[in-house]
């Protein structure tokens, strides 16, 4: 570590800061949401926004807000992708033990009903991960349940209303809360305040904060671009070296996000990466699969499946590494063109 960092926790994405930056409206909507009497059934929410919006912070801080006559419970679907994981998740906050394994699904329904006796707020953070396994007829249950009230949180889907069949919807209805992406000014300013706990004084220049703040409206992708130039220099983190670490910061936020899968999702990455590398700006999932193939070929690895990678697209997809174009109808049926997402993760484009 370098000499101008006092505090590196405070520039992961992981660490939840005491005050969230212009986010009061949306925690003022939040709050509202949940402030019934307490013989109200508790309101559902829908949180969405895209990656680097502060979706999961906003949440998570708002969760340490409740009385101790509400619990609480958090669960991610990165890593937690079905109904028995997120069960599982659900049953270990609650009681305080570890689940064995060897249960069956309705198991762990029936044990958490049963203990549920407080009014309980549950959040799935990442649902998008769980609507492509049986998070339908997970929503489904945990929204029957009396006294719990369920917090979704999406980077993909500005609503669930499509992704749900009607059954499960109806007893969801949730409160839509959407994050809109940061502006400049406020990525600088979340970025000014992160190093001024974390780094030493004056040792960041306002053009490089500015640099970063132009470039992406995602503060996941600007923490870590702050902390790679904190890294690299024993003196001051200036425009020419955020420039010269862009690229390393990038990968350094892809790995990240990798982390809660599987070596496969990342070796299919870096076969997305090369080639486009290569100079290919878009190729169709066959092409993919067969680099793939070739890479495992090449390391002594067994590759997986057709069909298993064509979902392991689909994740990275939802994680915003890559964009999909889908193709339907002709000889081969469903065809699915990919493209490497810029590695800003820009999403200012979309509001000018």
């Amino acid at each position: 570590m370098t000499d101008i960092i006092d505090t590196p926790d405070l520039l992961n994405r992981t660490y939840l800061p005491a005050q969230l930056i212009d986010r009061e409206p949306e925690q003022e909507t939040l709050s509202n949401a949940f402030a019934a009497d307490t013989d109200t059934r508790l309101q559902h929410v829908h949180i969405y926004g895209p990656r680097g919006t502060g979706k999961t912070h906003l949440v998570k801080q708002f969760l340490t807000t409740f009385p101790s006559t509400v619990t609480t419970c958090y669960v991610s679907g990165r890593p937690h992708d079905t109904q028995y994981k997120v069960l599982e998740q659900l049953l270990q906050q609650l009681t305080g033990e570890r689940i064995g394994t060897g249960y069956h699904v309705s198991d762990h329904q029936r044990r958490l009903r049963n203990a549920v006796s407080l009014r309980t707020v549950i959040v799935l953070d990442e649902v998008d991960f769980l609507l492509l396994n049986d998070g339908d007829d997970l929503l489904y249950f945990l929204t029957r349940l009396e006294n719990t009230a369920v917090i979704t949180v999406s980077s993909n889907h500005r609503s669930l209303e499509s992704e749900l069949d009607g059954r499960t919807y109806s007893s969801f209805q949730p409160q839509v809360l959407t994050l809109n992406p940061y502006t400049q000014t406020q990525v600088e300013q979340i970025l000014s305040e992160r190093a001024r706990r974390a780094l030493k004084s004056q040792s960041v220049e306002r053009a490089a904060l500015s640099k970063i703040g132009s470039t992406t409206s995602n503060i996941a992708i600007g923490l870590s671009w702050l902390r790679v130039a904190a890294e690299k220099t024993d003196d001051t983190v200036t425009c020419d070296l955020v420039d010269e670490v862009r690229s390393t910061s990038y990968a350094r936020y892809v790995s990240g996000l990798l982390d809660d899968f599987t070596p496969h999702h990342r070796r299919l990455y870096e076969t997305v990466d090369l080639l486009d590398q290569n100079g290919s700006e878009t190729f169709v999932s066959g092409t993919v699969y067969n680099a793939y193939r070739e890479r495992c070929s090449d390391s002594g690895i067994r590759p997986l499946s057709e069909r298993r990678i064509s979902d392991f697209l689909t994740d990275l997809e939802l994680l915003g590494l890559i964009e999909a174009t889908y193709h339907y109808g002709g000889r081969d049926g469903k065809t699915r063109e990919i493209k490497l997402v810029d590695w800003s993760g820009d999403t200012r484009s979309e509001e000018s």
